[in-house]
């Protein structure tokens, strides 16, 4: 029954034809090796770290601050990437009389394939034990059970969280706000920096050792302390990850998303929302003014969008305040860290927006074919919302930004609008390409779709987008004068437009000749098992 299941996920995956499906495929492979290689380089770390007899009075406490690190990441990044990875649908296999706790065992297969990256960081520390002298093969049984258990633990973890989380953004209309104290769960530890504190190494207070913490009962089994009191906590914390993730499981299976139904509201012509929607129409023509208006009433609905829109505006400042912490006011880093969040804000914007345009629209992308407009006008219209969005993301940015004493003058306002609109457009032409090469169908109700792979290509294609400003920022700090400074950001801006409309031309001419296939993968939906 795995098989069959495993196998038809797999029919529904295999490689279709035409360059843009292989180019995809290339570079998703390209990505998942520098991925995993990253966490491979840390988990040789760690294993050089756990072999050296020397820091091994440090062992507990630093291994109890590290499990703990690490189950954060394990249960907390898929929240916080709006990615879970892969995981059933089982309103697909609910017509078909598989056994619940097959299908339970499957998910918790899925689970283990999206936790590689974790994988390898236990396995280094494992490694690193086991070639320690004051440990070796006389304690791999307790090293290697301990990580065994603390794997599954978290995997069930994430098992059931998932799926808690699944039935929770179908039932409440308050998931943003639960998604931004998961994320400021997340980000604490920049928290603490910025409270102060004055050693890193006094941050592992906060993860005590003793055994009645899973992580520090899986530090005491894995260093062979205290070990029968440490296997039976173990125990039952595996008991309890099993019952809660089977529970949730379950409760999934009985769960009817469709009968959940948000409550109509009737918009009011004279409302704050209505005059905000209106806008556009206001210094555009139709048919802009009717796209913009459309793209802005339709991501506002999108719980995602709302999500990640909130985080563009407050998260810059957050993840880069601690390193403006010990910087002084005539810091050269100082000087352009506003627009380094501004852009932060459009990154985290662009795996739901320009980088896949017409997700959202899924099947209906063929109204861009048949009305009576231009398919350069709906690209177009798309861009321009995020143009929009942009305004006051970057006016919240500069007021929060001016809470933490960085520096927020108007001049640096107006500097950060030109460095934001210059990256916008390099990304706008990159992501208009993609969106009509490599289109994907989005549900506005799963969290899990094209995160990673829409991620990891818009930080590779950020240094070669951001070459002409950081050369701008060169040049004032190495000739101290703002005239070439700003030369050289109107010199970006002119490429950044050609570029734009060389890039919009190219995407016009894909969508016309491969029209028909771009349509059929906007209206393709997964299979039985949805992968991120």
């Amino acid at each position: 029954m795995i098989g069959a299941i495993l196998w038809a996920q797999l029919i529904s995956m295999r490689p279709r034809k035409g360059r843009s499906v292989r180019g995809g495929a290339v570079f998703s492979a390209i990505t998942g090796l520098l991925f995993y290689g990253m966490f491979g380089f840390f988990g040789w770390t760690l294993m050089l770290l756990f072999s050296s007899p020397d820091t091994s009075t440090y062992f507990l406490p630093l291994l109890s601050g590290l499990l703990l690190a690490i189950m954060l990441y394990w249960q907390l990044a898929p929240v916080i990437s709006a990615s879970f990875g892969a995981s059933i649908d089982l309103r697909k296999l609910m017509a078909y009389p598989i056994p619940r706790q097959k299908l339970f065992l499957v998910e918790v297969l899925l689970r283990t394939m999206t936790s590689l990256d974790m994988l390898l960081i236990l396995g280094g520390i494992s490694i690193g034990l086991l070639r320690n002298p004051l440990y070796g093969l006389k304690t791999a049984p307790f090293v290697i059970s301990g990580g065994l258990a603390f794997a599954v633990l978290n995997i069930l973890l994430s098992a059931g969280i998932k799926n808690w989380l699944e039935r929770f953004f179908l039932r409440t209309r308050f998931k943003e706000v639960f998604f931004l104290i998961l994320v400021l769960i997340g980000i604490t530890p920049q928290l603490l920096l910025l409270a102060n504190v004055k050693k890193p190494a006094s941050l592992l207070r906060f993860a005590p050792s003793q055994t009645v913490w899973p992580w520090g009962t899986m530090a005491h089994l894995m260093l062979h302390e205290q070990a029968l009191v440490s296997a039976l906590a173990a125990g039952a914390w595996l008991c309890a990850a099993f019952w809660f993730s089977r529970r949730q499981f379950e409760r999934t299976l009985r769960f009817d998303g469709a009968a959940i139904t948000a409550p109509v509201r009737e918009a009011t012509p004279d409302s704050f929302a209505e005059k905000i929607f209106r806008l556009p129409s206001r210094f555009l023509h139709d048919p802009l003014a009717a796209l913009v208006e459309k793209e802005l009433r339709t991501l506002s609905r999108i719980a995602r969008f709302r999500m990640a829109y909130g985080m563009s505006c407050f998260f810059g400042v957050l993840i880069f305040a601690p390193a403006l912490r010990r910087q002084h006011g005539d810091a050269p880093f100082l000087q352009f860290a506003l627009p380094l969040m501004a852009v932060y804000g459009l990154l985290v914007l662009g795996q739901i927006t320009y980088w896949n345009s017409f997700g959202f629209d899924r099947s209906a992308a063929q109204g861009y074919f048949c009305w009576p407009i231009r398919f350069r006008d709906a690209l177009i219209a798309k861009n321009l919302t995020v143009t929009a969005l942009m305004i006051p993301q970057i006016t919240l940015v500069s007021l929060v930004a001016r809470a933490f004493h960085i520096p927020s003058s108007a001049a640096k306002i107006l500097e950060t609008f030109a460095v934001a609109g210059i990256a916008a457009l390099f990304w706008f032409a990159l992501g208009n390409i993609f969106s009509v090469r490599m289109p994907r169908a989005m549900d506005p109700d799963k969290m899990n779709q094209m995160s990673n792979k829409l991620q990891a290509l818009t930080i590779f294609a950020a240094p070669f987008v951001l070459l002409p400003v950081v050369l701008a920022y060169w040049a004032r700090s190495v000739f101290g004068n703002e005239l070439i400074f700003a030369g050289i950001l109107l010199i970006a801006a002119i490429l950044g437009a050609i570029f734009y409309v060389v890039g919009l031309d190219s995407a016009v001419n894909s969508a016309i000749e491969r029209r028909e296939a771009m349509l059929l993968e906007l209206s393709r939906s997964d299979g039985p098992i949805s992968i991120s």
